[in-house]
């Protein structure tokens, strides 16, 4: 059959799985001359009672993500499967709007072997909402079993248990399963022999066999798991459901990144986070859909200032984490290396497109080029594009940036664009199509160009209007613009550090 492709882009991942997987098993089957029988859904985990045990028990696993943890051993290397509990040394809002919120934290990593360099990524652990939790265990009939202890034994040679045990039902919804993710077809479809009637039953497998009819129930509420069993089952329990099928079916609780906005010139052993809290109104849903991650921080910065009106959704998370190992506001991290880095020699000229949050690793190169100015190394041109909404309400680091004037002078240039300021709704890519001639010059001195942001639109954009600079100033045609565009890329002259 045909190779299938997947765009993870656009967010289609598993439905352009599913379109190229249905038709590869009608071929295979008719290649093979297999028959086909109805699936039954056969476990690869078992779950074992351990009655001999409770939550006070020192082996049982409550959260913590490895032995060293459990024990209180916890010792570097720091990586992706072993984080590091780190001290939040501080944490304050950037917006003055009232109905968003963006927070700036700095987590202090002194006391262990972490390093970073300006550009480089922060991983934080999140832990799922207590309010997320109960709802997950109250409609699968679990919440009375909650501090039940159980042990997970992978059924099949090539399965592996994706957490430690002995552990607890809490402690697996509450830091290992991905359980606020949208919902998946595929699951849906495996879920429906364990409805609660034949009308629910019905009414799953035809969400997780029609695509068009799946995507109108559920696309516009973003219905995590729970709350489409809860939608679907109109309120009844789903206790026939095998706990082993959720631990299959569910992704493991992953951890975010974070570009770093700090310099680590500046300040080795703090690192920085800029990041907006996700709370969207939903039509037709009485609470926002909320960002796992960004409400964990949010609830962790309110805590830290001694909020006298902390969220009500945020005090339902388990700040202080298993048996209280995060209790003083620490939050699990570990550093990804990456490759968005600053020229070598800082007399490059850097062109920075950064709007809202995407400003974060600008920060970080614009801290650092000060400080490289202040220890007398000639610096460069350095122009950020920066974009929001209204200066009064959420224009980041304004104040900073005054600040860094002093040390790069008239070497360092703000160009704002505030999109709801005027009738006319101006982005980053217009301020950077009103500069062409500028941006052209610096581009034939081998200026370095990034992006940081939102890769669907304003990333692609830029690259469309770099291209048009480039023909325009040199005189070649758009087609070559672009041609020029992916040769920068390769030569790291153009980087991105863009999300979906």
């Amino acid at each position: 059959g045909e190779a299938g492709e997947g765009d993870d882009g656009a967010g289609t991942m598993e439905e352009d799985f599913l379109a190229w997987k249905d038709p590869m098993w009608a071929a295979l089957a008719e290649k093979m001359g297999l028959e086909e029988r109805e699936a039954v859904y056969e476990p690869t985990f078992g779950i074992v009672d351990r009655e001999n045990l409770t939550v006070d028990s020192p082996e049982v696993y409550l959260g913590e993500p490895n032995k060293m943890h459990l024990e209180g051993t916890a010792k570097g290397p720091f990586n992706s499967h072993n984080p590091y509990i780190a001290p939040i040394a501080d944490s304050r809002e950037l917006f003055s709007a009232k109905d968003r919120n963006c927070i700036h934290m700095d987590v202090d990593i002194n006391g262990s072997n972490l390093s970073y360099q300006t550009g480089d990524h922060i991983a934080i652990w999140p832990t799922n909402s207590g309010d997320e939790v109960d709802r997950f265990l109250d409609i699968i009939g679990l919440k009375e079993k909650r501090n039940n202890v159980i042990s997970v034994k992978a059924l099949e040679p090539t399965a592996k248990v994706p957490f430690p045990t002995p552990t607890t039902y809490d402690a697996i919804v509450r830091y290992h399963l991905e359980i606020c993710a949208p919902v998946s077809r595929q699951f849906v479809a495996t879920l429906a022999a364990f409805a609660p009637n034949d009308e629910v039953k019905a009414e799953m497998a035809r969400l997780g066999s029609d695509k068009e009819y799946f995507h109108s129930k559920t696309g516009p509420h973003f219905y995590n798991i729970a709350r489409l069993l809860d939608t679907v089952g109109k309120g009844e329990k789903w206790t026939n459901i095998p706990f082993s099928a959720f631990i299959e079916g569910l992704n493991k609780l992953q951890p975010r990144y974070y570009s770093i906005s700090s310099s680590s010139l500046v300040q080795p052993k703090k690192i920085s986070i800029t990041a907006v809290i996700e709370s969207q109104a939903i039509p037709g849903r009485k609470d926002p859909f909320r960002g796992v991650t960004t409400n964990y921080l949010f609830a962790l910065k309110q805590k830290q200032n001694g909020d006298p009106n902390p969220s009500p959704f945020g005090k339902t998370y388990a700040l202080n984490g298993p048996r209280n190992k995060f209790d003083g506001i620490h939050v699990p991290v570990h550093v990804r290396h990456s490759n968005f880095k600053l020229p070598s020699d800082p007399a490059k000229p850097v062109i920075m497109v950064g709007p809202g949050t995407g400003v974060a690793p600008f920060r970080g190169f614009i801290q650092e080029r000060a400080k490289q100015a202040q220890n007398g190394a000639p610096v460069g041109r350095t122009i950020l594009f920066f974009g929001c909404r209204k200066r009064s309400e959420d224009f980041l680091y304004e104040s900073e940036w005054e600040e860094y004037k002093k040390a790069l002078g008239d070497s360092l240039e703000i160009v704002t664009a505030f999109s709801r300021e005027s009738s006319k709704k101006v982005y980053v890519q217009h301020r950077l199509k009103e500069r062409s001639k500028e941006i052209g010059e610096l581009l034939s001195q081998k200026a370095y160009f990034y992006v940081c942001g939102d890769a669907a639109h304003m990333a692609r954009e830029v690259n469309t209007v770099l291209a048009q600079i480039i023909a325009e100033s040199r005189g070649v045609s758009e087609t070559k613009g672009e041609e020029i565009v992916k040769n920068m890329r390769a030569a790291n002259q153009y980087q991105e550090d863009v999300w979906s």
